[in-house]
């Protein structure tokens, strides 16, 4: 073999490797490019109230709720605040009043009235507090059962229905992220005592 044909070989594999230097270069810049990009994305920031997140679930709850109100209406006779009681105390009974009205997010009074409609109505009974005498503990009656029982599959019904546009991965991230936001919310209620809003009058719960 003379000399010009080993020169001829080296110069092929040095032309070789730098091909696949060249290759490997490129296709790390791809990568760091894409990396840049990904950890530069940002949300977009809100520019009026109707983008805040706040005003987004306000509006899916009050969609949700109106949506619930109209079928229990029809079938049931319930308004919100009856369907929330009526589910609250099926699964938390008993409770009092004032415990209600927190769980149901409205306000005392309000609470108070919804209670006696239902009342009125035999969906629920009251009776004293073994630990205490003067307080009142709710529960629903006979009858409040039954109309739980065949009010709570519909209610189930159209969760799942809304809940349908998301996969069960996404299911399970929605879910961990609205416990996330519900206890970093309270946390920051709690730096801000002076600041306790009113109950809200949203969700269907």
């Amino acid at each position: 073999m003379n000399f010009s044909t080993i020169i001829g070989i080296v110069n092929y594999i040095v032309s070789f490797f730098n091909y696949f230097l060249l290759i490997f270069l490129m296709q790390s810049r791809m990568i760091r490019s894409l990396e840049t990009k990904k950890t530069s994305i940002v949300m977009k920031q809100p520019e009026n109230i109707k983008e805040l997140f706040s005003y987004r679930l306000n509006r899916l709850a009050f969609l949700s709720s109106t949506l619930a109100e109209s079928i229990n209406q029809d079938l049931f006779d319930l308004d919100k605040q009856g369907w929330r009681f009526i589910g609250l105390l099926a699964a938390f009974a008993p409770m009092s009043l004032k415990m209600l009205a927190k769980e149901a997010n409205i306000d005392k009074s309000r609470a108070s009235k919804a209670v006696a409609s239902l009342y009125e109505r035999g969906l629920i009974q009251r009776r004293n507090s073994d630990s205490d005498g003067r307080s009142i503990q709710l529960s629903l009656s006979e009858e409040g059962e039954k109309l739980y029982a065949s009010a709570f599959p519909i209610a189930l019904r159209r969760n799942n229905e809304i809940l349908d546009v998301l996969t069960e991965a996404e299911k399970e991230q929605f879910d961990l992220i609205l416990e996330k936001l519900i206890f970093r919310t309270k946390i920051l209620m709690d730096l801000h005592p002076r600041h306790k809003t009113s109950a809200s009058d949203t969700g269907d719960k």
